[in-house]
């Protein structure tokens, strides 16, 4: 298992290839044209990390305050009977879906500051907003000089 980050805001014209990109994906279709023109302008927005990485970050996160435990809220029902369904289905229909997934990919808990830690131990289509990030540098900031020192060293190899 491994975890894949992409910035939510893309710029120019890497939204555009990723717009295109989905609405293939959407249709049940693959373009390799547009697939390779999406993962060509986004690389340099992705980071992949594998289970022990994502491990390994999640717990400097934790230790120097950035994240907080809590439960997340279920995502959206499916309300289409098929693939069928969804492909018949009025834009506007789909776009209320995908506004309620966004909705519930965007979830945080009222009163907490950082970063929920279900955002960070599942494959969800978690969105991890500005404000959370904000938040959880000022707290990382708010840790300890030695917790910084230990983060901020790397591994190394014996």
């Amino acid at each position: 298992m491994g975890y894949s980050f992409e910035w939510a805001d893309l710029p120019e014209p890497a939204t555009t290839a990723r717009s295109r990109h989905q609405a293939h994906i959407e249709l049940g279709e693959l373009c390799r044209v547009c697939t390779d023109k999406y993962h060509s302008l986004a690389a340099a927005y992705h980071f992949h990390l594998n289970i022990a990485g994502m491990a390994f970050c999640r717990d400097g996160m934790r230790r120097t305050g950035m994240t907080y435990q809590a439960t997340a809220q279920p995502f959206p029902d499916w309300p289409f009977d098929d693939i069928d369904d969804w492909r018949s289905a009025d834009q506007s229909r789909r776009n209320a879906y995908f506004e309620a997934e966004r909705a519930a990919s965007a979830q945080t808990v009222a009163g907490m500051v950082g970063i929920p830690e279900f955002k960070l131990t599942s494959n969800g289509p978690w969105l991890v907003g500005a404000r959370e990030i904000e938040q959880a540098l000022v707290l990382y900031q708010a840790s300890s000089p030695s917790l910084h020192a230990e983060m901020e060293g790397g591994m190394t190899c014996g």
